[in-house]
This record gives structure tokens, sequence and C-alpha cells, in this order.
């Protein structure tokens, strides 16, 4: 008979060898969501040096990591991005985007939508109450037309003297729209505006910053949820 250390050490070669070339979970590829950006010229990237605004800071921050990947999709292209797509359009309101919303997303069928809109409605006079109604409108519409997608919600950035009130107002009512993961926009400084609308680079960036920490906690849930939209109330830390 054969010393059994002879028959093992041959087999446990040959399995070394084996797992050796199979790939492991770590080494595969990373799902790639697709994100649609949606709202007004601060989407758009208006401000920014780049044309690109918080897309090209969230997608670099998505690209320094090998959880998920990042395919922005969207019926516009601009900005020195890699990935050019979003439906960010300058000037319009909550109803001109509720208008167009169905086919945006028959077209983009998008896992993830980061909405911020409605400055415009309240720049041209609009009452706070009726804005938010007609934001919670557009929300129940993409819930229809995309059942499971995942909605972030970023707050309007506090702008001019003149309208603070109406967006404290405004992002009070948003806030509490059932389903979408509401997000506060980040403080900006006087330093971080090229106006009163709209931020400069470094104020995309901190805006980029934000979102990509909330977009990841939703997807890493919803990746342990098996793939399944998690709950958007997720404890921050």
């Amino acid at each position: 008979m054969r010393p059994f250390h002879r028959l093992v050490w041959p087999l446990l070669a040959v399995l070394i060898s084996v797992a050796a070339c199979t790939p492991t979970a770590a080494a595969a590829t990373p799902p790639t969501i697709r994100v649609l950006p949606l709202g007004d010229s601060i989407t758009a990237g208006l401000g920014s040096t780049t044309g690109a605004g918080y897309r090209l800071p969230l997608w670099n921050r998505v690209a320094g990591q090998s959880r998920y990947r990042v395919d922005y999709v969207g019926s516009l292209q601009a900005g020195t991005v890699p990935d050019r797509d979003h439906e960010g359009h300058r000037g319009w309101k909550i109803g001109e985007i509720r208008a167009q919303i169905d086919s945006w997303l028959a077209t983009a069928q998008p896992r993830y939508v980061i909405l911020h809109i409605g400055i415009n409605d309240l720049a041209w006079g609009a009452d706070p109450n009726a804005a938010a109604g007609q934001f919670a409108d557009l929300v129940a519409r993409i819930y229809t037309d995309r059942p499971g997608v995942i909605i972030i919600v970023m707050g309007l950035i506090p702008t001019s003297a003149g309208l603070q009130q109406q967006v404290a107002a405004y992002n009070a009512r948003i806030r509490t729209v059932p389903g979408p993961r509401y997000l506060d926009a980040p403080a900006l400084t006087p330093g971080e505006m090229v106006d009163e609308l709209h931020p400069n680079d470094a104020g995309y960036q901190r805006i980029g910053d934000a979102l990509y920490t909330d977009l990841t906690r939703m997807e890493i849930a919803r990746q342990r949820a098996g793939n399944q939209p998690p709950a958007t109330r997720i404890p921050r830390g």
C-alpha cells in the first residue's frame, strides 16, 4: 500500500491549482446601475467649469471604489465627464418635468433617479405648498412608470435671502413625501456659489460627495437585500 501522504499531496496540488484559476467573488465584475440625474440647471451643471456639475465628482467617487459602477442615462448630453448623459433642463419647472417623465423613463429605464427640482417654481412666485404637491405627483408618476425604482431626492439649496423662507417650507414638505430617500442639500457658503442659485466647482463637489454617500448606502443595502429596493430610511453613520 502506498503511504497516505503520497496520495494526498498530488490531490491537494491539483485542488490548489484549480482554485487559483477560478475567479473569486472579490474579483468579479461589480454590478453597473443605471442612474438618471433628473432636474433643472443644477443637474445640467450650470456654474461649473466642466459643465457637468455634481455629475463629475459623483462619477469620480464611484470610480474610486469597487462595489458598483454607474451608467448615467438621460436624453441630454453635456459636460466634461466620462458619461455625459443626464436629464437636467435649464429653467424648467416641476410641471414641465412631469409632462415628459413618461417617455424619459421608458427610454432610460433607470434603477436610480437622483431628483433635484423646484427652485424655478419658487423663483417665479409659486406657493411652496402647491409646488410640493406637484413634486409629490411627479414622484408618484415615477413609481408608477418604474415600479421598484429608487429615488434619491436632494432638497433645494438655500439660496437668496428673498427665497429662504419659501425654500425652507418647500423642503419641509417634500422630505415627507412617501417613498424617496430625502437628502438635505449641503449648506453651501457664498464662496461655493457663482450666483444666488448655482454652485461653483467647490459647491458641486460637496453635492457630489453627499450624493455618493447616500447612493452607496442605498446600493449596498439593495445588494444585501438580494437586489430588492431597500428601505429609504437607512440610518446614517
